[in-house]
């Protein structure tokens, strides 16, 4: 697949989308022609929002003077309420807002926040049961009831005046999550389900304040592409990138994004992190130094957060003072889409 001109976007895919959602984007595709303040910092943080964030947002500005501009969130099995505020502040502080969905498997008969992700090789779901034309089922009315508090979640962001960068159904090129791809069939439906989620939430719920992102993992499994949602509902093209090193290929292969290129999306790296041994010794300027040199066209990253004996945030490795004062990078104290 090769860029052309044909499918180059005017703006948000959603008609009716706010001002700010129309003003974000257009600054987003500059970003790239810029030679400083070109790539926005981000930071993902954990269920425990208002902890996190002192630590991982506070704790880098008292460290060292600058602040992750974009904030992550996940709309898991942990999700609570007090993370809206937290997400809200740091809009009204100038940032940015991102979101992405581990919501736990609907397919399994008890809740377990952990049953996003499960055995590599058994058999996927069908997900076109989990449509809104769907015939009624246990599964059908868990998946429901998740849409509409995912839906109750951007209302509230929407009425704080936020736009929301929304990357569901990630790595579904991948194999390992319940709505990637079968092992055994080499198919998904997770592209009806992401057409399905937006339907949603665009048109039952008439919410407009959300960039839509398309956020495929390496092709180990399938290519990147495979699972994309079409033109008319992807604003942003969000791949993500661990191991170690930042790219795109599968290793001991050549690179090559023109995949990802041809869409003509913004590029966003909205979710990179380091691999094991997990001791705080990756190099944050890793980060900037591959979209400096590979990535010309990436406008943001978002470093996952750490966990227990496992450190990946940004002020949990090294380099990262470094990295937050590249000339390149824009943190909340110099983020400028707002003008």
């Amino acid at each position: 697949m090769t860029a052309t001109g044909t499918r180059r976007p005017t703006g948000p895919q959603d008609p009716k989308a706010t001002a700010d959602a129309r003003k974000i984007l257009a600054w987003m595709s500059t970003l790239p022609q810029r030679d400083v303040k070109r790539v926005v910092s981000g930071q993902q943080l954990s269920a425990d929002a208002r902890i996190d964030y002192d630590k991982l947002f506070r704790g880098m500005a008292r460290r060292y003077g600058r602040t992750p501009a974009l904030i992550g969130a996940s709309f898991d099995g942990y999700w609570k309420k007090e993370t809206v505020p937290v997400l809200i502040d740091h809009w009204r502080a100038g940032g940015l807002v991102t979101m992405e969905l581990h919501r736990p498997n609907p397919f399994l008969p008890k809740v377990d926040p952990e049953s996003y992700r499960g055995d590599l090789f058994a058999p996927k779901d069908d997900l076109t049961a989990l449509l809104a034309d769907a015939k009624p089922s246990q599964a059908r009315s868990r998946w429901r009831a998740d849409l509409e508090l995912l839906g109750d979640i951007v209302q509230e962001l929407d009425e704080a005046g936020v736009t929301l960068i929304l990357r569901p159904f990630h790595e579904a090129n991948g194999i390992w999550f319940w709505w990637g791809q079968d092992h055994k069939t080499g198919s998904s439906e997770s592209v009806r389900l992401y057409r399905d989620l937006h339907a949603y939430l665009t048109e039952t719920r008439d919410l407009h304040n959300i960039l839509w992102a398309y956020s495929p993992a390496r092709p180990w499994d399938a290519p990147r592409m495979k699972y994309y949602p079409g033109d008319d509902v992807i604003d942003i093209m969000g791949p993500t990138s661990y191991l170690n090193t930042v790219s795109f290929a599968v290793e001991g292969h050549t690179e090559d994004i023109s995949d990802m290129l041809a869409p003509e999306r913004p590029m966003a790296l909205l979710e990179v992190g380091s691999g094991e041994p997990f001791d705080g010794s990756w190099k944050a300027t890793e980060i900037i130094d591959k979209i400096r040199t590979r990535y010309p066209q990436m406008t943001m990253f978002n470093v996952w957060h750490g966990w227990v004996d496992a450190k990946m945030a940004l002020i949990e490795i090294s380099e990262t003072d470094t990295l937050m004062n590249d000339p390149w990078v824009m943190s909340l104290e110099n983020l400028d889409w707002r003008g």
